[in-house]
């Protein structure tokens, strides 16, 4: 597969020489320059500045964003890299995930997800995905977990000012993110990932659509979008057009 995608990257011509990141903490390490060099370090659903202290990870600054730790404050104040679509979502019908060590004995006391990641390129390449992750309060990022995005009943506010909110949906618990410019940003990663990897986004497409429609990329998505597609050969066609 890695050799499949450098040919592809060799034929799409020398702007797209390099290789997508080949783990997940590369890949984090290269969106943190990233966000850096761009100058946006923000984090996804809530807004919040954050300074970078280690490789790939940084401290929240909430004070300035009115983020509020609902019980975590270590991990409210920690930057993770957030899947927007969860790699369960594109990982938990392949072999690798379910049988584990009976199919891939090299799997053995792996979880499906670090099976896959071991012996599966095709979910490695979607797992490591730069146009598919994004900076996140830490504990955000863990109550978001693979809960689906859709529509909170009521108001539920566990986040201080961000309007981040998790709570009962039609179909059990989901995710529902601030209204605005984050939307389109989610909408577009998810229109990717249903395109590239055929992952199920778990959210109607009329409503996606509507997301992307109402909110068009701003300046740091579109540099952040070909800075990926320049230096890794993946490109959101979402943002960038065809």
């Amino acid at each position: 597969m890695r050799f499949v995608v450098a040919l592809l990257l060799f034929a799409a011509g020398p702007a797209l020489a390099q290789e997508p990141p080949a783990t997940f903490s590369a890949a984090k390490k290269y969106l943190a320059d990233l966000h850096e060099d761009i100058g946006h370090m923000e984090t996804l659903y809530c807004g919040c500045p954050y300074s970078r202290t280690t490789t790939s990870g940084g401290d929240v600054d909430r004070d300035a964003c009115g983020l509020t730790a609902r019980s975590n404050e270590t991990r409210s104040d920690r930057v993770e890299w957030e899947h927007v679509v969860p790699a369960s979502w594109f990982g938990q019908t392949r072999a690798c995930w379910i049988l584990k060590d009976a199919v891939y004995p090299e799997c053995a006391g792996k979880s499906g997800r670090d099976c896959c990641e071991k012996v599966n390129e095709h979910f490695d390449l979607a797992h490591n995905d730069p146009n598919n992750l994004f900076p996140s309060s830490g504990e955000v990022n863990g109550d978001r977990s693979n809960y689906p995005y859709g529509e909170v009943d009521g108001e539920p506010r566990q986040y201080g000012v961000c309007n981040f909110e998790m709570g009962p949906g039609p179909e059990g618990k989901i995710a529902e993110p601030p209204e605005g410019k984050i939307r389109g940003t989610l909408a577009r990663a998810m229109l990717y990932m249903s395109e590239v990897y055929g992952a199920d986004v778990k959210l109607p497409l009329d409503i996606v659509w509507r997301w992307h429609m109402e909110n068009p990329p701003e300046a740091w998505e579109i540099e952040r979008a070909k800075r990926i597609a320049e230096e890794t050969g993946l490109q959101n066609n979402w943002i960038l057009g065809r």
